[in-house]
């Protein structure tokens, strides 16, 4: 009776608690461990583009919850076994060596990834007399490497912003106004309890208009649990007016952000 009472009690225990980990991989063509557990969503966010629709998984174990240009999130069905590892294979699309990035999907104790950075092996720099990389450098990597600041583009600065009902909250931003593009910088710091968040997709709307996105990009906040979101759009019809709200949409299932009073600088007066 006593042995049987204590399998029960044993049996009943709850299962160990995952601590949740935040870290970056480099490429380097041999595949790369990650730890999933289950009912928990690993985001992949790489540095390239990837081709979603390619990825390779088992989807009798394991979700594929949200794809982007740059973000796979997973959500494993079950775990791997002590021992046993899975394969994810997701074909990166800028086409450079390593073309897959592969992953050793394990199950620990432990631990578990809720975020995994994949950047490629920084290429030696060569002379370059033209500067072709700076100038084949878009809006998003200019303004986040410093290449552009606020000279050169008309900027104004946005306030910063708290949804009560969400939790989620924005720092101060800036907008930036070139002649034919329109950035939108702004921190996101997503409520606590709610690990890396990220935005798959974005609008920039007003009242009686529409700026067409070209792209998201997405880079570590300067809170452990933040984000840094640059938006980039194509310069609104002047219909549009200056007042827009900025929708950051969540990963399937994830929450969604509307930050209103995303005031644009107007267009820089140019003498004839």
């Amino acid at each position: 009776m006593l042995l049987l009472l204590g399998g029960t009690l044993a049996q009943a225990q709850p299962a160990p608690t995952r601590e949740p980990r935040r870290r970056s991989v480099t490429l380097t063509g041999s595949p790369l461990e990650a730890r999933i557990a289950t009912g928990i969503r690993t985001f992949l966010v790489f540095s390239v583009p990837i081709r979603g629709k390619a990825v390779e998984v088992d989807p009798q174990r394991i979700k594929v919850v949200a794809l982007g240009d740059v973000i796979l999130a997973i959500e494993p069905l079950s775990e791997p076994r002590p021992g046993e590892r899975w394969t994810l294979r997701v074909p990166l699309a800028d086409g450079k060596a390593p073309d897959v990035a592969e992953f050793s999907l394990v199950a620990h104790p432990s631990e578990v990834d809720t975020e995994i950075d994949v950047a490629r092996r920084e290429e030696s720099p060569t002379a370059c007399p033209t500067c072709a990389p700076c100038a084949a450098m878009n809006p998003a990597d200019a303004i986040a490497s410093g290449f552009i600041g606020k000279d050169g583009v008309e900027t104004r600065e946005l306030p910063s912003f708290t949804d009560t009902a969400s939790g989620f909250a924005s720092g101060t931003g800036v907008a930036y106004r070139a002649a034919d593009w329109v950035l939108v910088d702004v921190q996101i710091i997503p409520p606590p309890g709610l690990p890396a968040w990220r935005p798959t997709r974005a609008t920039l709307t007003s009242k009686t208009g529409e700026a067409r996105v070209r792209g998201v990009k997405v880079a570590p906040g300067k809170n452990p649990n933040a984000v840094r979101v640059l938006v980039t759009t194509d310069v609104p019809p002047s219909s549009s007016g200056l007042e827009f709200t900025l929708h950051l949409n969540g990963a399937d299932g994830a929450p969604s952000l509307s930050i209103p009073a995303v005031t644009l600088p107007p267009e820089k007066e140019r003498t004839p």
